[in-house]
Order: C-alpha cells, then sequence, then structure tokens
C-alpha cells in the first residue's frame, strides 16, 4: 500500500508539472509579436550601408519609402524621379501610389499564427508546433518576397538580408517547437518506465 500511494503521489505531481509545462511553451510563441517589432530586414547597398530597417508591422500597415529610406538610396530615387519620367512610370504600375507602399495586412496572420500556436501549446502540442511552423515558413517566404519588390525598385547595388527581428522570431518558434515535443515525449518515456518497472514486479 505505501508503495502504492508512492506513485500516485508522484503521478500526480508529474501531471501538474506537465501542465505547468505546457503553459510556460506558449511563452516563447508569443514572444515572437515582440520580436517582430524589431527589423524584420536589412535593406543596404555595395558599401554594405544601411539605407532601411523596416519592422513586419511597418510594412502591413504601409512603407512611406521617401521616410523609411536613408541616403544614399533616398537621393538615388529622387534622381529617378525627376529625372528618369518613364521609368518611374513603369515603375508605379508596380507601386501606384509610389513613393508609399500599399498596406499589406494579411502579413498580420504571421502575427495571429504566433499567437495560436501559443493557445495550441495548451491544448494540442502537435498543433501549436503545426501553426509554429506555419508562420516560421510565411515570414521567410516573406523576406524572399521583399527582395523581389526591391529589385522592381530598380535602385541598383541595394539588397535585403534578414533583420534581427526575423532571426528573433525564428529563434523564438524553435525553442517553442523543441518544448511541444518534449511534452509529447515526456509521456511516452513514462509510460514506457511504468510498464518495465510492472514487468520487474
Amino acid at each position: 500500500m505505501p508503495e502504492t500511494a508512492e506513485v500516485e503521489k508522484k503521478t500526480i505531481k508529474g501531471a501538474k508539472e506537465m501542465r505547468l509545462f505546457k503553459k510556460l511553451t506558449a511563452i516563447p510563441y508569443l514572444l515572437v509579436i515582440f520580436a517582430l517589432m524589431m527589423p524584420f530586414a536589412n535593406v543596404s547597398c555595395s558599401e554594405d550601408v544601411v539605407v532601411a530597417e523596416p519592422t513586419l508591422y511597418q510594412v502591413a500597415a504601409g512603407l512611406d519609402l521617401e521616410q523609411e529610406l536613408k541616403e544614399p538610396a533616398l537621393g538615388i530615387m529622387k534622381k529617378m524621379e525627376s529625372g528618369n519620367p518613364t521609368a518611374m512610370q513603369k515603375f508605379r504600375q508596380t507601386m501606384p501610389n509610389f513613393p508609399k507602399m500599399e498596406p499589406l495586412p494579411f502579413l498580420y496572420a504571421i502575427v495571429a499564427g504566433a499567437v495560436l500556436a501559443g493557445l495550441f501549446a495548451w491544448i494540442s502540442p502537435l498543433g501549436s508546433i503545426a501553426m509554429g511552423m506555419l508562420t516560421f515558413v510565411s515570414m521567410w517566404f516573406f523576406l524572399s518576397k521583399l527582395g523581389q519588390v526591391n529589385s522592381a525598385m530598380g535602385i541598383p547595388l541595394l539588397h535585403v538580408d534578414p533583420g534581427p527581428g526575423i532571426h528573433a522570431a525564428s529563434f523564438m518558434i524553435l525553442i517553442g517547437t523543441a518544448m511541444n515535443l518534449a511534452s509529447i515525449i515526456r509521456p511516452i518515456v513514462d509510460e514506457i518506465k511504468a510498464r518495465r518497472a510492472a514487468k520487474k514486479k
């Protein structure tokens, strides 16, 4: 009887620890919201001078290139605007409200994905992993699209690199994924141990 009571105590303690661990698993995903407040991408020129550092939220709301671009890219853009109207007319086919980029509200889905991944961590680790990976892939896919927009601008020698925001967000998602995997694997390991202990008896 004392042995049975001890096993029950350990089982209850383990269940409480697992519930707490699942709650903590949500934290890395929710930190993605704050990570994306840092520069999502670094736009730099050939001298490795950073000329723009937009956050995901700024891009989603619509960037004003005249405010966001720094020299020398801003000067090149203004020269193109005043000295090459034909090229600018063609460019406005891609960006009608130049120098303002159109808002991209669908980017808020990336933030929503991180929130859902955090919520799913409490009820379904597999669902949380799936939402986290979708968020991860969406972020990097959009970064590649930013590179295409940069090419369409026609300003030579500019290139887009990942910013600290996307790196921090990716790191948080990977931590959350590892924690979710641990919450899936741990009960399986505990069950195997319990079966082995029962066989020994």
